[in-house]
């Protein structure tokens, strides 16, 4: 396994540890506590690995296989579009303080992240070293500080 496979797969485990804390926190009533936690796994799933995956990653893929866009990459943007659209409707359902609508939404998510990050862990990060000049060294650490943040 290449340092851009572990550090992604790490990623999906933090991200999977932060959307665990926010669903704790709602089902405790809890709910300024949710959305932090939420606001946090936000952040760090939409501004940090979908955008590394989408500014970094899927181009080099893309390169490596001839250029233009790929079906692979197309399917797992597309999954990027409708994730961005449940974690909304999720923030809708802390700022309603409704833990049952939260509920449904966090194991839908859950099933769609599932599937989602075993296509990437075994069609796109394999990949990615040869595709990347470094060797995904960059985007290993870039994850790997998002961690460090997470911690502190």
């Amino acid at each position: 396994m290449s340092p851009i496979d572990q550090a992604m797969q790490s990623d999906h485990e933090r991200l999977d540890r932060l959307l665990a804390a926010t669903a704790q926190a709602v089902e405790a009533g809890r709910w300024q506590e949710a959305r932090e936690a939420l606001a946090k796994f936000r952040h760090g799933i939409e501004d940090g690995h979908m955008a590394v995956e989408e500014q970094t990653l899927f181009p080099a893929f893309e390169r490596r296989e001839g250029g233009s866009e790929h079906p692979l990459t197309a399917l797992l943007r597309k999954g990027h579009q409708d994730l961005r659209i449940f974690f909304m409707e999720m923030a809708d359902a802390i700022g309603a303080e409704d833990a049952e609508e939260f509920a449904d939404l966090h194991s839908t998510v859950q099933s769609i992240l599932r599937q989602h990050d075993a296509k990437e862990e075994g069609e796109l990060y394999p990949f990615l070293a040869e595709a990347l000049p470094d060797h995904g060294s960059a985007v290993a650490e870039e994850m790997e500080r998002a961690a460090q943040e997470d911690r502190a």
